[in-house]
């Protein structure tokens, strides 16, 4: 790895050097990206179903907008985000004047995954390219067809000392977290996620983990007026449920992992849900991104009562997706982040209840909320952790740009999107500047009297 060490270091100098500093050298760099893409998108989407059966119309919402969306975002903002802030100075520095200035954090680490892997390599790398920064992007080996496009794609569009690509395994990955760079930003499993945590803690710079969870959905009322209201509404709740768990074959960080609904609503959701679910089915339904990871969604199968759904193609690497009821708790399927086509639905007595089963589990990145009671959202909100709480629907909240993108806990920690990029991405450095006079000799020893100093400090 001493070619990638020579790396590192080219692109610290490359930051160094001042050619990021300037709004142009950063808006130039988000305009390429943009370019770039527009030029090879019919390679992206023709890799993005070769790896992930998305169709092209999917691939194009669920990756390639996004990103250049964020791109077109940060360059709008970019010169406002860049100004210094003013901030007072304290009596001992009068008179003086202080800022507090963001500058790049340097060279960045960017070890993606495989569920969105345009989406999830190209939007940290927009944010830290506004930020100013050099970038290092290790697409994931587990969509290898998009990793060589992606490579292709930016090693044409820009320097390697400003942006490069290295593919490879988890054993690539474990050698560049090796390296000396000045932030990692990981997507993925908690268990890499933490090593690569480790690797950051042993260079102390800082670590970006954006992680998973099971997501729960909870559909509750605060009582019969509610409860009817969510009824005469259950057709759109199911098909939102729905929708979100079909996304990506159900290969999404936010999708919904399973539902908790109060059992006077149980048979009218599972209903509507079976509804939305068969007029979803079609035949360019994305497929699970390899053996293994098919052959451990299948198991979850036999783990309960399949209500819906159920159906499996070997040869493709596709299940349909299932609603699976009379559900041990302690089942694997349970206890584990789906990541797949499946959605337990289970009945509870009480919200209380419903909050419990959520507890027990490690935060997630989301909860999900549908009610027509406030005070059941609040409920939710005080009661539970999570990176966010979405409210009568499901993943849209990552389409926005204005919102910061992050889990806690055990679902990851740091934010990113839009204004969070630039933030995490760039480091504040506070400036403070003084003339020569007036030099007030109260300052320096032999110090005033105590009488003095407490009149003093309280200015």
């Amino acid at each position: 790895m001493s070619d990638t060490h020579a790396l590192v270091a080219a692109q610290k100098r490359y930051v160094a050097s001042g050619a990021t500093r300037s709004l142009q050298g950063r808006r130039e760099p988000l305009k390429a990206l943009v370019a770039a893409m527009d030029k090879s998108e019919r390679l992206l989407l023709e890799a993005l179903c070769e790896d992930l059966g998305k169709s092209s119309s999917e691939a194009f919402v669920s990756e390639l907008q996004g990103v250049k969306a964020e791109c077109a975002y940060l360059f709008k903002n970019l010169e406002r985000w860049m100004k210094p802030e003013r901030r007072p100075v304290p009596l001992l520095a009068r008179p003086g004047k202080a800022w507090v200035h963001r500058e790049p954090c340097g060279s960045v680490l960017i070890i993606a995954p495989w569920n969105y892997p345009v989406h999830l390599s190209l939007t940290p790398l927009a944010g830290a390219m506004a930020a100013g920064c050099s970038m290092v992007l290790k697409p994931s080996e587990r969509a290898p067809t998009v990793a060589q496009v992606l490579e292709q794609m930016l090693t044409d569009a820009f320097p390697k000392e400003q942006v490069a690509v290295v593919r490879g395994d988890a054993t690539t990955g474990a050698q560049l977290a090796k390296q000396p760079f000045d932030h990692f930003f990981f997507t993925g499993s908690r268990q890499i996620g933490l090593k690569v945590a480790e690797a950051a803690a042993v260079h102390g710079v800082p670590v970006t983990l954006e992680l998973g969870g099971k997501c729960p959905v909870v559909v509750f009322s605060n009582g019969d007026e509610g409860r009817e209201k969510l009824r005469r509404r259950m057709a759109t709740i199911a098909r939102r449920i729905a929708w979100g768990k079909y996304l990506n074959a159900g290969q999404t960080c936010v999708a919904p992992d399973y539902v908790l609904v109060e059992k006077e609503l149980y048979e009218p959701l599972l209903v509507e849900l079976a509804k939305a679910l068969k007029k979803f089915r079609k035949k360019d339904y994305g497929k699970l991104v390899d053996q293994q990871h098919f052959e451990q969604v299948r198991r979850y199968l036999g783990e309960g009562t399949i209500a819906s759904g159920g159906g499996v193609d070997e040869a493709d690497r596709r299940i349909e997706t299932t609603l699976l009821v009379d559900l041990d708790v302690n089942s694997e399927v349970m206890r584990e982040e789906i990541f797949g086509p499946i959605l337990p639905v289970i009945a509870c007595d009480t919200l209380e209840q419903a909050i419990l089963k959520m507890n027990a589990h490690p935060d997630p990145l989301a909860v999900y909320a549908f009610t027509a009671d406030q005070e059941v959202v609040e409920r939710v909100r005080i009661n539970t952790r999570s990176g966010a709480l979405c409210v009568n629907d499901v993943v849209v909240h990552v389409a926005s740009v204005d919102l910061p993108f992050g889990g806690t806990g055990s679902s990851g920690m740091g934010r990113y999107r839009g204004k969070a990029s630039f933030d995490l991405f760039t480091r504040e450095r506070v400036v403070l500047q003084r003339g020569l006079w007036p030099d007030f000799p109260f300052r320096y020893p032999p110090l005033p009297h105590l009488r003095f100093l407490k009149w003093f400090s309280r200015f």
